[in-house]
């Protein structure tokens, strides 16, 4: 039961990178299946629930405890780099999904708009833990402020390369470094003391 669901909802996936939320029909992931559409309706009683079930399966795919289960050597700003550009590459192999989910968010589908908030959220709650087993010796940069700030940096790296494809690869590597070059400063810096009040 368990491989006929996730087969339903990898043929999900699919149908969404090409045609979108819109043109995913409960018939077309029937067909993609080879079920019919009553089987279908008894996993999911409707599209919406299908839609948001495929958006939490691909999530669950790329949030795993560990993107390095044998961790990283380096300095923080090279461990920093490697995670992220990890990160861009995994994105980026899946690129028709997301910008496509991206698309239809930002018309203001509301099937894709909520489950994609829930995976930017679940991706910086992983992304803290990440940080806190790759880079122990940094504990700044797993601050809540600063993990939101990197989550914030790895989404617009995506939403700003998904449109074009030559020299991607190299440019998603580059950014890696530059984005780990500038939070590693924040990893050097000594937090900050409160400044004593004047007597009076």
């Amino acid at each position: 039961m368990a491989v006929r669901r996730d087969r339903i909802l990898d043929a999900t996936l699919a149908l969404m990178a090409r045609g979108g939320a819109h043109g995913t029909s409960m018939r077309a992931v029937a067909s993609a299946c080879g079920l019919n559409v009553a089987t279908l309706y008894h996993y999911f009683p409707s599209k919406r629930d299908l839609l948001r079930a495929a958006i939490e399966h691909r999530r669950t795919a790329d949030l795993r405890p560990s993107p390095f289960p044998e961790g990283l050597a380096g300095s923080v700003e090279d461990r920093l780099a490697a995670l992220l550009d990890h990160l861009f590459v995994g994105m980026t192999a899946d690129e028709d999904l997301w910008r496509t989910l991206i698309a239809d968010a930002i018309h203001g589908d509301d099937d894709v708009y909520q489950p994609l908030l829930e995976t930017a959220n679940a991706f910086e709650h992983a992304l803290a833990g990440w940080l806190r087993s790759l880079c122990p010796d940094a504990p700044a940069l797993y601050d809540a402020a600063v993990v939101a700030a990197i989550r914030n940096a790895v989404i617009g790296v995506l939403v700003e390369h998904l449109p074009q494809s030559d020299g991607r690869r190299e440019a998603l590597a580059a950014r890696a470094r530059e984005l780990a070059h500038v939070f590693a400063r924040v990893a050097d810096s000594p937090p900050e003391m409160p400044t004593p009040m004047e007597e009076q």
